[in-house]
Order: structure tokens, then sequence, then C-alpha cells
């Protein structure tokens, strides 16, 4: 056998293993995908898709260090991969260092101008440092793209109403929560920044029904910490204050989380 037939026959070995592994992570299946990349790696350790996938497993069980390191082995074999740049970028937002996210998903958004989530996630690191008119300018772009796209998303409405509340700008952030209601009932993130904005208008009966109706859903955004102070605050301005009492213990009972 020639070295290039030895060659070609460990790429397709490991090649092989990724995609089985890949496969197992669209299944949840995390332990037999993790197996499956390391035996990817094994063969071949320069494999940009077995790293990154080796990195989303990792970030899911806040093993950050090793996510860390596979995402800058693989942006440093294919630099020129926006997807790679992506992931990397996005690595930093989740891991709260944004100023090195953003230097990255800009190289990401050069690489493909029209990628949704680059511009999304750049809106929300310049919110990190608190640059909000490029966040601003971000999320417009934003959803310029998912309008073209046909894929209007919630989150994003949510995420520029909640800027637009930050800055003052009360009716175009109802604007955008509003919009968000529309796309998607169920959002927790919309339900909660209603209730804040008819808190900011003293409509106190409207924001604790908004509060509640939070509280309902399921959502990795808002906590329920926020809605507990959100609701003590209602429930102590209509003068219920066994209701804010309660809330307000429930605030304090659940103590501050580092979200990532």
């Amino acid at each position: 056998m020639t070295l290039a037939a030895v060659f070609l026959l460990f790429a397709t070995q490991a090649m092989e293993h990724y995609h089985r592994a890949n496969t197992l992570f669209a299944e949840q299946k995390f332990a037999e995908a993790a197996n499956e990349v390391e035996a990817a790696l094994a063969v071949d350790p320069k494999l940009v898709p077995a790293l990154t996938l080796k990195a989303k497993l990792a970030m899911a069980i806040n093993k950050f260090d090793i996510a860390r390191a596979c995402l800058q082995s693989a942006a440093s074999f294919e630099p020129n991969s926006y997807y790679v740049q992506f992931l990397l970028g996005f690595f930093y937002y989740v891991d709260n260092d944004f100023s090195k996210a953003i230097p990255v998903l800009e190289r990401a958004r050069i690489l493909k101008a029209d990628d949704i989530r680059t511009h999304f996630y750049l809106a929300l690191a310049f919110e990190g440092i608190a640059e909000p008119q490029k966040a601003r300018a971000l999320y417009e772009r934003t959803l310029e793209l998912e309008t073209a796209a046909g894929k209007p998303s919630a989150e994003t409405h949510v995420a520029f109403g909640r800027l637009l509340f930050t800055l003052g700008e009360y009716d175009a952030s109802e604007k955008h929560i509003g919009r968000a209601l529309n796309l998607d009932g169920k959002s927790r993130d919309a339900h909660y920044e209603t209730g804040r904005l008819h808190f900011e208008h003293r409509r106190y009966e409207e924001a604790a029904a908004a509060g509640e109706r939070a509280l309902k859903f399921p959502g990795a955004g808002t906590t329920d910490r926020q809605i507990h102070f959100l609701l003590a605050r209602c429930y102590r301005k209509l003068g219920k204050t066994e209701l804010a009492e309660s809330h307000l213990a429930k605030f304090h009972a659940s103590g501050t989380s580092l979200r990532r």
C-alpha cells in the first residue's frame, strides 16, 4: 500500500467516526458521540469538524477549557472558515469575554456577510462592552437578514427591544416585544419584557399579569429570580403586600447566578 493510500484510509476512517459522532449528537446521545469524536481525532488530530463537534460537546457540560482549546486549534487549521470563526466568537461571547468575541465575529462576518447568527451575537457582544449604538445597527441588520431569509426570530426582537428599553425608547421597545409575542406567544423573555414595559408606564395590573405569564413558560434567558423581583415590585405598587412579600422572599431565596 502506498503512502498516499494509507493517508486516504486514515482520512476515511476519521470521517466515518466523525459522521457517526455527528449523528449521535443530533440524537442527543452525547456520551456515545464523544467516544466517536475521540476515535476520529485519534486517527486525525487536525480534523476540524471533529474538533468543532468536540467543542460543542464540551460546552454542553461546561468544560470550557476543552472547548476553547478545540476551537482555537480549529481556527488555526482553517482560518478562512466562517463557521469555525463564528463558533470561536460565539464561545468567547458565552464565556463573557466580549472583547475577544468581537474581532473573531467580525472576521466571520467578513467571510460570510449574510450570516444571521454572526450579526446577532456581534450585537450582543457590543452590548456587553457598553457600545449600544453599534449593537443597535447590528440588530437592525440582523432583522433585515431575517426578513430577507423569511426567518423572523422572536429572540432577535426581544434582544433589540431590551436594548431600546435600556436606552429609554419605550415605544420602540414595545413594538419589538409585541412582534416577538406575535412570533412566539410562549416566549418567557417577551412576557417578562412586556411586564417591565407596563411597569415603566405605571400599568401595574398589566405588569403583574405579564410577569405571572412569564413564570408559566420555560426558558433559558430570563430567570425566575428576575420575574419574582418584577412581581414583588408590581404587587407592592398595587398594595397587595402579602403577594409582594411572597415574591420578594422567592427572589432572595433564588440567589444570584452567572448566566452564560
